[in-house]
């Protein structure tokens, strides 16, 4: 039962946080969407295939597939094959979609600390222990 309060608690925060910063990101000229891509791409490193990316974001390869191109054209993007295997494609953030995401985290950053207003720093950080706690277990088991 708590398992299930505490994966309600974290879909509706994550809910909540998407209308907050949704407005904010279309005054920086960039959709939800495109705002999650690039996170997840950030977040997985240099070395995360496509489809590793794919996985991320619960979409099929073939999916992320005419985004990826979308955001290559944009400027965004940059398709990089693997120095393991010329078949894997690897994301790369370009210097633009840096930079567009080094101005949106003073956004992050606000809605960060609207959120833990009133939260104690200790709180915090335990939160954020189990929190990657999830994290790691959902990635493993996902793999």
């Amino acid at each position: 039962m708590i398992a299930e309060q505490l994966g309600t608690r974290v879909a509706t925060l994550y809910e909540l946080q998407s209308a907050w910063l949704e407005p904010r990101l279309r005054e920086k000229g960039i959709r939800w969407s495109t705002f999650q891509l690039l996170m997840t791409v950030m977040s997985a490193g240099q070395t995360a295939s496509q489809v590793e990316i794919a996985r991320r974001l619960g979409v099929t390869p073939a999916t992320l597939s005419e985004t990826v191109q979308a955001h290559v054209e944009k400027g965004y993007l940059e398709q990089v094959p693997s120095a393991m295997d010329r078949r894997v494609r690897r994301l790369v953030l370009t210097d633009q979609a840096i930079e567009l995401l080094d101005e949106i985290r003073s956004l992050l950053n606000d809605c960060e600390n609207l959120m833990m207003r009133g939260i104690s720093a200790k709180d915090v950080e335990t939160c954020t222990k189990v929190l990657n706690h999830m994290i790691g277990k959902l990635e493993i088991d996902l793999d």
